[in-house]
């Protein structure tokens, strides 16, 4: 069984799929290794037609995050590829990196340390550090990570509003009771922390736009752990914390990955950033692995996956 990894994987990975074979690491982009893998672990890598076609053994695709959008699926489903995927194995991890970022950027972290490290000890009682409790929590997607913010949100003291125009009011989840629901233009202008949790798609992409952002409670704190699409461009955030429409941002994710060291928001004291990795934990790469081998071995036995992006794939695919 030839197993390929588009880059580099933890020690999990190997341990999760061993009784299916040796995973070979293709960070060089090896056109033999691709032409014959018959299982692909993709983590960051677009797998796009021209990758697809690049393939002739290929059974089926794992990936490793919860977003798919950097997955041709309807290429996949055309070819007779499964892309099975590991939805719940980060919900937690990513909920309390996404507070990490919440505490960090309200305490104001990092300026309070580089108040310490550069000596300037008596400017301590400038920085603008935020109380939580009380303070309204704006949840922007209510599925698995959102619902799960929220909770976390609620467990601090802090009120907490959502919009959600692809679930239904009441999504069954008890994470959400007593979260209300409201246009995305209120839950901007309501906000003291706004945190975003949408999958990338053709009617969320660039969502966070300028006019957005200038309607948002003044000095308000943006949180994105969930795609850098969602936000129209960097200049907009640039523009919205010398307005003072923001007053401090977290980012793990970015428009463009790995983001140019020369972007302006990587040189602001007022913005922390991690490099999409805030729900990378030891547990998650163990769960997560774990649960792609088991749906990756469903496959190749034949049968149906827990966990997969394209169903359809299942029937027997049209000639390549």
């Amino acid at each position: 069984m030839q197993i390929v990894a588009t880059e580099s994987v933890p020690d999990a990975a190997a341990v999760a799929f061993a009784q299916l074979g040796p995973i070979v690491v293709d960070d060089a982009d090896d056109p033999a290794i691709l032409a014959g893998a018959e299982v692909l672990i993709v983590r960051t890598r677009m797998v796009d037609r021209a990758l697809l076609a690049r393939t002739s053994r290929l059974r089926v695709i794992a990936r490793t995050g919860v977003g798919l959008d950097g997955i041709d699926l309807d290429e996949a489903t055309k070819l007779g590829v499964p892309v099975v995927y590991a939805p719940d194995a980060g919900t937690l991890p990513i909920a309390e990196g996404t507070l990490a970022l919440i505490f960090a950027t309200s305490k104001r972290l990092l300026e309070l340390g580089a108040i310490v490290t550069e000596g300037r000890w008596h400017d301590r009682y400038r920085c603008d550090v935020r109380d939580l409790a009380g303070a309204t929590l704006g949840v922007v997607g209510l599925g698995r990570i959102g619902s799960e913010v929220a909770r976390l949100g609620q467990a601090i003291g802090m009120l907490v509003i959502a919009h959600d125009p692809w679930a239904p009011d009441d999504n069954g989840d008890a994470t959400t009771v007593g979260v209300r629901r409201v246009s995305l233009h209120e839950l901007v202008r309501e906000a003291d922390v706004v945190t975003l949790h949408c999958e990338l798609n053709e009617s969320s992409r660039g969502m966070i736009s300028r006019d957005l952002l200038a309607g948002a409670k003044r000095g308000a704190i943006l949180i994105n752990a969930s795609r850098g699409g969602l936000i129209a461009n960097d200049d907009v955030l640039l523009e919205a914390l010398d307005q003072g429409w923001l007053s401090a941002i977290g980012l793990d994710v970015f428009s463009s990955e790995p983001p140019s060291v020369a972007n302006g928001l990587l040189q602001d004291p007022r913005v922390i950033t991690t490099p999409h990795a805030i729900g990378l934990t030891r547990a998650w790469n163990e769960r997560v692995f774990s649960s792609l081998a088991d749906d990756v071995r469903r496959v190749l036995d034949g049968g149906a996956p827990e966990h997969i992006a394209n169903p359809e794939a299942l029937r027997p695919p049209a000639p390549r």
